[in-house]
């Protein structure tokens, strides 16, 4: 289940039963109490790429947490639990190889968005992969979404491509004239191709996986991926409402696969990425 923002408001609302894509968030909503910036906005800076980057840290970040259960099936089984395991066999399959992978909670813990935020704000070669089960949808699907601010266009997509789309990618070993700094409920600008390039990858393995899924990722304000300063991505599986749990057990594997594969075909710091080889 995802929270979502209004594209025209910092108002935020729990969206349960309802595609994110379809929902428009009611103007007299109130925000949650851990959606909110910062009243002091603090800047993130920018880190600067090496000639040698340092090796790809990925940040998995199991949706909800503590008191908050995120979506809750006929059977009492709830989303923060199934995500954390979802965690968990990704970082095995990332791990394999040879990547640094950090959690944003090993337990039962609700960190606040901007604590999940600053786990990979302060790195450099580091992805977040944001991990959720819809509450709705054809059971045994899933989508990714990457962020997009009021102020972007509505990106042009080919679904039979599959592929994302080409952008220009700074030289690798480049160095910047200075450090620069970026708000840090914005601090996604910095990176939303390299985001969208990244659900592109994802979204294309997923859709073997996982048959019925559509072919593209989906554009949406995901609260989580607004303050990250890397590249972000949210993973959104269907559905808690099962009768089996065993119906999303079996999902973990090929998710955690899907994850692996995509990752080692990312590399935003050397060159625009193209769909993995053998997608259909």
């Amino acid at each position: 289940m995802l929270l979502t923002l209004p594209v025209r408001s910092q108002q935020a609302e729990r969206i349960q039963g309802k595609q994110i894509s379809q929902v428009q968030v009611p103007s007299g909503a109130q925000p949650q109490q851990n959606t909110s910036p910062p009243t002091n906005i603090p800047q993130v800076p920018q880190s600067a790429p090496t000639e040698e980057p340092s090796t790809l840290t990925v940040v998995l970040d199991p949706a909800h947490g503590g008191a908050d259960f995120g979506a809750r099936g006929p059977t009492g089984l709830a989303e923060s639990d199934v995500v954390l395991d979802f965690a968990r066999a990704a970082r095995i399959a990332l791990e394999a190889q040879r990547l640094r992978v950090l959690l944003t909670r090993e337990g039962n813990q609700d960190p606040t968005f901007d604590a999940r935020s600053a786990m990979i704000n302060g790195l450099a070669n580091a992805i977040f992969i944001s991990l959720h089960v819809s509450s709705s949808g054809p059971v045994g699907t899933a989508r990714t979404y990457y962020y997009v601010f009021p102020s972007n266009a509505t990106p042009v997509v080919n679904p039979s491509a599959g592929a994302p789309p080409q952008t220009a990618v700074q030289p690798s070993g480049a160095q910047p004239t200075r450090t620069s700094l970026i708000r840090w409920d914005e601090a996604q600008r910095s990176s939303v191709d390299s985001s969208r390039q990244l659900a592109f990858l994802i979204q294309t393995v997923l859709v073997q996986r996982f048959k019925g899924s559509p072919d593209a990722p989906i554009a949406a304000p995901v609260r989580q991926l607004r303050t990250i300063a890397a590249p972000a991505i949210a993973i959104e599986l269907s559905s808690i409402d099962v009768t089996d749990a065993k119906r999303l057990d079996q999902m973990a594997q090929p998710l955690a696969e899907a994850i692996g594969r995509a990752v080692a075909e990312f590399h935003p710091f050397s060159a625009p990425v193209t769909a993995p080889s053998g997608a259909h």
